[in-house]
């Protein structure tokens, strides 16, 4: 197991261990990104249902009567 991959990392011309390392780092760029995004979005999307509740539960948004 150990052989095979440090014979991997010594040689220049490892095409396979370049595309390795490539999806590796766009794993590593995307996870954060993903996660704190979705974060967002269900906080967002609370405080909008939140907004909505309190303004249904004060008669709407219609002007006076």
């Amino acid at each position: 197991m150990m052989l095979p991959t440090l014979r991997l990392l010594l040689h220049e011309d490892a095409p396979a261990m370049e595309l390795a390392y490539f999806w590796a780092a766009v794993l590593l760029a995307l996870t954060p990104v993903l996660i704190f995004g979705t974060i967002g979005v269900l906080v967002v999307r609370k405080a909008w249902r939140e907004e909505r509740g309190t303004r249904n539960a004060e008669g709407g948004t219609h002007g006076p009567a």
